[in-house]
């Protein structure tokens, strides 16, 4: 390999390869100002204009220190092992850019950056032989996820880097038609999904959407979920009322249910009673399961007295058969 001193602003710094490419902290510029430039970049050089190949926060830094060159290593075809050379120039310039990055904790949505990388000048299989050993080491679950991953939309990837979406949601997300995709992105990038609420969620909308004979986005355009991020919810409870109203859409029945016996337990049990009321299991009964909890003798006293007055209430039958009612009262 050859030394060269270049000028920082005569190589590329965003070019395609440099797939993991991040800008210079204050903390490098500081050390190439007092310290010097201690570790070389690499080029590749191929008879014409150099290409770097690693050290992007080393050049990037440089440019904003005046009158500093940046020290090189060229490395020409004959220093290459004989596999990297026979390689296409975009993937031998992968391959150096990974190999450069040795040892670099590597987020799910870097990995997804290289494969987009290696995919569009080869083939997933070419990216599973070329960069597999170094980014996935032994077991294949991560490797099987960025693969589906790379079935999705380009778009979807700020997704991944922003952490509204784990990679673990790639198989889902990959079931998805474009259409269905396209309808639920609004809510992807408006909240941070776990692989299990986000599996939930597309149940809801797929099953309601097979029953009622419309497709997902025009469920979703029509049920309200989407209006939810504008209005300022915490996180928590953005996450619980997009899972509820996409829960209503594929069970109205029960929903309804759920919501004329909450309001009905609210009506019959005292303010601060420790007694909890829950109905039957798809309330296929007309019965109450009844709950209290109690830590002192007072407790249970009240809780007592509580249970006396529910039972000589009169909203207590409402309650019991409220599957039947035709409103919250009993019919």
């Amino acid at each position: 390999m050859q030394p060269l001193f270049l000028h920082p602003r005569d190589l590329d710094i965003a070019a395609p390869h440099l797939f993991w490419a991040a800008p210079p902290d204050a903390a490098l510029v500081t050390s190439l100002e007092r310290f010097g430039q201690m570790t070389p970049a690499l080029v590749l050089d191929a008879g014409g204009r150099p290409v770097l190949a690693a050290g992007t926060r080393r050049a990037a830094a440089l440019r904003a220190i005046r009158g500093r060159p940046l020290a090189a290593m060229a490395l020409a075809p004959e220093d290459m092992e004989p596999d990297l050379a026979e390689l296409s120039p975009e993937l031998r310039l992968g391959v150096l850019y990974l190999g450069s990055n040795l040892g670099r904790a590597v987020t799910d949505a870097m990995l997804v950056a290289a494969a987009r990388y290696f995919t569009v000048h080869g083939s997933v299989d070419d990216f599973m032989a070329l960069a597999g050993p170094q980014l996935f080491g032994e077991g294949g679950g991560r490797a099987r996820q960025v693969a589906h991953w790379l079935s999705l939309p380009a778009s979807c990837d700020a997704l991944l880097a922003a952490g509204n979406v784990p990679l673990g949601c790639a198989a889902t997300l990959a079931a998805c038609d474009a259409a269905t995709l396209a309808a639920l992105t609004p809510l992807l990038g408006a909240m941070r999904w776990s692989r299990g609420t986000l599996v939930n969620a597309l149940s809801f909308l797929t099953e309601a959407a097979a029953l009622s004979g419309e497709t997902p986005g025009a469920l979703l355009s029509r049920c309200g979920v989407l209006e939810l991020p504008e209005r300022g919810l915490s996180p928590n409870d953005l996450a619980a009322g997009v899972l509820a109203g996409l829960r209503r859409l594929r069970y109205p029945a029960t929903t309804t249910l759920e919501a004329r016996f909450a309001a009905l337990s609210r009506e019959l049990t005292p303010g601060g009673s420790r007694v909890r009321l829950r109905p039957s299991q798809g309330f296929e009964a007309d019965a109450v399961t009844v709950e209290v909890v109690v830590r002192s003798p007072a407790e249970m006293e009240k809780a007592a007295a509580d249970l006396g007055a529910m039972a000589a209430s009169p909203r207590l039958p409402g309650l019991l058969t409220v599957a039947r009612a035709d409103d919250g009262d009993a019919a």
